[in-house]
């Protein structure tokens, strides 16, 4: 349009109930998520509010208007607004030599009574959206109304801002059935991930995802945490193997942005606290930030209630974080969208945080002996490991002698 990208979003119905395109409270939410998801990206450059123009002004376009007033007083206050008066083709016929002109005699009739209701709007377009050949007929009636629209906000849409594109690398952690799957839905918006796994889970086994959040790509990691393995040394042979492929593969991508520990919302067990000594203890060495996703608060009148109440107690435990989200995952809770703009907003405090990685072999054996530190004594050493390094993970001999010698000695990496 005019030689410009533009990215419109269009909203379900405000102030309709029942009888328009959403319940009321939805459509509500669903703006008030979009307008603080964009406000913190690449902002918010025009609103339009469509009135039907079939009657005059009603009170339901004084309430959407007003609710419209107060959201962008809080996300985007500079934000313009204009007006775009639709169903309005029967106010021009045939003879009319300027049907732009009969149509935007609506306005004439109605401003005073949009000034007595105290709105006020930047601009605003007259038009029709049925074409040409609609009753009443009328040839260029479609173009000339496509262009008041064009040229409406073309001249009152902010100037956007110009910024940089980021990555932001995201491990994500936590027990099997904690809603990791179902949290990731949330954060890209759509169903990107299955919230039913085809196959029993492996410990450190991972899935990658990639998505968009406004100008910051996430790419992001769901691994499986500590679990319960077989018995005996043959038990941990695939999470060996799904470390060392782990390890590999965030090298290959430049390393590690954040931890994000997901968790249910109820008593730390001994697997929790092992699960955040695995990954921010030992696989980060205590350099990479992390942040709690706590899941399942749908109880909960006001779920950031649940940190006021449990926050100081999960300390005591050991775990610590650089930020927290207290939220839902459940799609058909009415705070649904408000925990994605929670869980968003959290992320993005990140997006200048610098990947954390170190040299594969280092970063290998530091996983391994730490997961052999919190598991039982079978896990394999020794022959078993360099066997299981060399055979299975495809390992030089040196390297998996070297790894298998650090794990048995007492020092570090």
């Amino acid at each position: 349009m005019n030689n410009e990208t533009y990215r419109l979003w269009d909203t379900p119905g405000l102030g309709e109930g029942l009888l328009g395109s959403g319940q009321q409270k939805r459509a509500q939410e669903a703006l008030r998520s979009l307008l603080a998801d964009l406000s913190d990206k690449s902002g918010v450059h025009l609103l339009v509010i469509c009135i039907r123009g079939v009657s005059g002004v009603m009170m339901a376009t004084k309430k959407t208007y007003d609710l419209i007033l107060r959201m962008r007083e809080k996300y985007s206050p500079a934000t313009p607004v204009v007006a775009v008066i639709t169903e309005l083709e029967n106010r021009s016929t045939a003879f009319d030599t300027d049907t732009v002109l009969s149509m935007e005699t609506w306005w004439k009739t109605c401003s005073g009574t949009i000034a007595d209701h105290d709105m006020t709007f930047s601009g605003h377009a007259c038009i029709t959206t049925v074409p040409d050949d609609c009753h009443p007929q009328i040839p260029g009636r479609r173009a000339s109304c496509q262009d008041l629209v064009c040229n409406l906000i073309a001249l009152h849409s902010l100037h956007p801002r110009t910024a940089p594109p980021k990555d932001l690398h995201v491990l994500l952690f936590g027990e099997t059935g904690v809603g990791k799957s179902s949290l990731i839905n949330l954060l890209a918006g759509w169903q990107i991930a299955s919230v039913s796994p085809d196959s029993a889970p492996c410990t450190l086994d991972a899935s990658e995802y990639q998505f968009q959040l406004g100008t910051t790509t996430i790419r992001l990691w769901d691994t499986v945490g500590l679990e319960e393995p077989e018995k005996g040394p043959n038990g941990y042979v695939g999470a060996i193997e799904k470390a060392v492929q782990l390890i590999r593969r965030l090298n290959a991508t430049g390393g590690i942005t954040l931890f994000l520990f997901c968790m249910r919302g109820n008593r730390i067990t001994a697997t929790t606290q092992s699960n955040y000594r695995l990954f921010y203890e030992v696989l980060g060495k205590k350099e990479v930030p992390i942040a709690l996703a706590v899941t399942h608060l749908e109880r909960e009148s006001d779920m950031e209630d649940w940190w006021h109440r449990n926050g100081k107690a999960l300390e005591k435990t050991g775990i610590h974080s650089t930020g927290h989200a207290c939220i839902t995952t459940l799609e058909s809770h009415p705070k649904y969208a408000e925990s994605r703009d929670i869980v968003q907003r959290l992320l993005s405090r990140f997006d200048d945080q610098g990947k954390f990685s170190m040299p594969s072999e280092a970063w290998i054996g530091r996983i391994l002996k730490g997961l052999g530190s919190l598991v039982e004594k079978t896990f394999p050493r020794g022959k078993d490991l360099i066997r299981i390094l060399t055979k299975r993970c495809n390992l030089d001999a040196d390297v998996a002698q070297r790894v298998a010698a650090c794990i048995d000695s007492d020092s570090g990496w």
